[in-house]
Order: structure tokens, then C-alpha cells, then sequence
């Protein structure tokens, strides 16, 4: 089975959407790259988005495939996939590596993706989201971009609350 992507920029509400989801019952993958940022900062590493956006990436990416690898026999979501870190480099005015732009991503996720919109009401900055709200704004509009040019659907979802949010994504699901 293929995993929808939840993804936006950082302090959107995608991990308490994710959450939310996952207590409805379905499987859900947490977010590789918080994951890998905390790791780097508990052993003093410098690849994150903001230190070495390239080795971030790459952990990203090798830790993404183990997760890829994993079977699911019912609907999955995930936080974020691997054309995210194509918006990362962007932002950084780094090359895209080919493993990004010439990976089977509509082999592994189903064609719709959803994105959280900037929200500065729930927006806050913290150990791993060093980002300021501008470049949250910035890199919504990429990962719009990237997700469109990669053949993806995108359906934004609204500023609303949580329970909203999850009433929309199995509204969606349902019509599907």
C-alpha cells in the first residue's frame, strides 16, 4: 500500500494532525527529519537545516528509504517524504542531488498530498524549528511547487482546528 504525505513548513500542526491520526486509528509515521535534528543536537552534530542542509539531507534520505522499506497493509500516512528536502535545498541555494529529483516517489505515496498552510496564530519557534515565520512562508510556496512539478495533487488544509483538520482528511478519504 502506498502512505499519503502530510507535510508544510515547520510549526504548520502536521505532528498534532499525525497524532490526531494515529489515535483515529490509522498508521502513521512520525517525522524523520525532527528525529535526525534532535539526534544531531543530543551528540553535539552539525546536519540540520540550518548547519549543513547536504548532510542533513542525505541522513534524511537513508533513513526515509529504511522507512519506505517497512510493509503497511492498511492506510499509512507520513510527515513529510523525501521531496521535501528538495524545498530545503532550494531555500539553501543548494544543488538538488539526483537521488531527490529522480526518486519513484509515486511508487511509494499515493498522488495526493496534503499541505498545512503558515498559521502565524500557531506558529513557535523551538530547539528544532529555528526557522523564522517569513521563511515558513517561503518554503510553503516551494513545497507547492516541487509536490505540482512531481505530478502531486495538493489539497491545502484549512486553519481550523485539529479535529477540523482530521474531519477534512477522512472527509477526502471517504470521497476516495
Amino acid at each position: 500500500m502506498k502512505r499519503y504525505i502530510i507535510t508544510g513548513a515547520p510549526g504548520t500542526g502536521k505532528t498534532t494532525l499525525i497524532d490526531a491520526l494515529r489515535v483515529d486509528g490509522f498508521y502513521c509515521f512520525e517525522e524523520v527529519s525532527r528525529r535526525i535534528i534532535i539526534s544531531e543536537q543530543q551528540n553535539n552534530g552539525n546536519k540540520t537545516p540550518w548547519e549543513d542542509v547536504i548532510g542533513f539531507t542525505n541522513l534524511v534520505y537513508k533513513k526515509t528509504i529504511e522507512e519506505l522499506e517497512i510493509p503497511i497493509n492498511k492506510q499509512a500516512f507520513v510527515d513529510r517524504s523525501l521531496a521535501d528536502n528538495i524545498a530545503y535545498l532550494k531555500l539553501n541555494q543548494k544543488t538538488i542531488d539526483n537521488k531527490f529529483s529522480n526518486f519513484e516517489y509515486k511508487k511509494y505515496y499515493h498522488t495526493t498530498v496534503f499541505i498545512l498552510p503558515p498559521w502565524k496564530d500557531i506558529y513557535i519557534e523551538d530547539a528544532q524549528r529555528l526557522q523564522s515565520f517569513e521563511e515558513t512562508k517561503k518554503l510553503h510556496e516551494l513545497l507547492i511547487d516541487i509536490y505540482t512539478d512531481l505530478g502531486f495533487s495538493i489539497e491545502v488544509l484549512p486553519q481550523k482546528t485539529v479535529k477540523e483538520r482530521l474531519k477534512y482528511v477522512n472527509d477526502f478519504l471517504k470521497k476516495s
